[in-house]
């Protein structure tokens, strides 16, 4: 199983360089990066259909991407294990008014009237 793995991490990093190299290398409206690194050589491999052909290798080199991603994600994961398994949350804290807060609830017992000094 490891042996699959790695030849499919391989082939994750290949196809990454190679999705790359084909995004750089299609034409933008503004002309851009594929221009200075193609130079016109791409329509000297490829003709008119450059474009075209530019088009379906990058879906094609996508959906090859999408497809080994999921695959390597099934593979590597371990169902039977939690992210949050080992993880010890702290006991909840009693409440502490905030500065500046209005008080949760007014006091019980009525406060006594202070009776005024005599003169």
């Amino acid at each position: 199983m490891q042996i699959l793995i790695g030849f499919l991490f391989a082939l994750e990093i290949i196809v990454c360089f190679m999705l790359a190299g084909v995004i750089l290398l299609q034409k933008p409206k503004e002309g851009g990066l594929g221009v200075s690194i193609g130079g016109g050589m791409g329509e000297a491999l490829f003709g008119a259909q450059m474009g075209n052909v530019l088009t379906k290798v990058t879906i094609i080199l996508g959906s090859v991407f999408l497809l080994n991603t999921l695959i390597l994600s099934r593979l590597t994961s371990n169902s039977s294990t939690s992210v949050m398994e080992g993880v010890k949350t702290a006991p909840p804290a009693a409440e502490q008014a905030l500065p500046f807060s209005a008080p949760a609830a007014p006091p019980s017992t009525p406060a006594a009237p202070v009776a005024p000094a005599a003169p």
